[in-house]
């Protein structure tokens, strides 16, 4: 080594550099996720939320399965109720709401949105007799109902405040939807609006109610489910919307969808 002096002096720089890139390499392996808060509320089959039971449902599946297929974002979830989560939103509580729709009270000049990946919609039920003719739910006007406290329906123009809703309906507003289906069977309203995926879930186990049930043919609304984004918040609809497929066209996870009978949109 003595022979070569320019050879000692290159080895000596070589080594001072890569001890110097060393811990710039080991600052970016250990650089923490980004956290990105989710808002859930009690809508099954998307979020179940029952106190004493883990949360479960299409959404805490989908959120686990987000966190497990990257890293360089780490989803949290924040609960509320529906008729709070815009509120919370404001206040920066969260970050993002998925099963969603931009109709849904939503200022686009505060947020974005990803494309739409589950389709459905919610209908309105009552209890099947011969009484009930075809154009039964043609007209709400003469009829009790019963629906979900926060919830933006078409046949009220997406009026979602109860006081005003008292004003032009005979209504009964709860906090989730076997309390409407509770409310049908048990005759206190005669129409219960419902999601479609509620109803299919709960029909799995519950096949003797299908003839108990008249469904209307056409929805209320349909649902064009999409990812709603904080505008300059931690994460992208661009971003949010590129792991979201990641997840629905990986055969790891399709047990999500067939465990709900759902179909995402790919």
């Amino acid at each position: 080594m003595r022979k070569y002096p320019w050879l000692q002096f290159t080895l000596a720089i070589a080594l001072s550099l890569l001890l110097l890139l060393l811990p710039l390499s080991a600052v970016r392996a250990a650089a923490p996720p980004v956290d990105v808060k989710i808002n859930i509320s009690h809508f099954p089959p998307f979020y179940v939320i029952e106190s004493g039971i883990p949360h479960r449902g299409i959404g805490i599946d989908l959120i686990a399965a987000m966190n497990e297929t990257q890293s360089k974002f780490r989803f949290s979830i924040i609960e509320s109720s529906a008729r709070r989560r815009h509120q919370m939103f404001k206040k920066g509580a969260y970050d993002v709401s998925l099963f969603d729709h931009i109709e849904w009270g939503w200022d686009r000049s505060q947020v974005e949105a990803t494309r739409r990946y589950l389709t459905g919609g919610e209908r309105y039920i009552t209890l099947s007799g011969s009484e009930v003719h075809p154009d039964f739910f043609d007209d709400l006007s003469d009829k009790k109902i019963g629906a979900i406290l926060g919830y933006h329906y078409r046949f009220s123009d997406y009026e979602a405040d109860p006081a005003a809703l008292s004003q032009k309906f005979d209504i009964s507003l709860v906090t989730n939807q076997m309390q409407i289906l509770k409310m049908v069977l048990s005759k206190r309203v005669q129409v219960g609006v419902m999601t479609e995926s509620f109803l299919e879930y709960y029909f799995q186990s519950h096949q003797e109610m299908r003839s108990v049930l008249l469904i209307s043919d056409h929805y209320d609304q349909p649902y064009n489910f999409v990812g709603i984004v904080r505008k300059n918040g931690p994460i992208s609809a661009a971003q949010l919307e590129k792991i979201l497929f990641s997840v629905f066209t990986d055969n790891r996870f399709d047990w999500i969808a067939g465990k709900y009978g759902i179909t995402w949109e790919k």
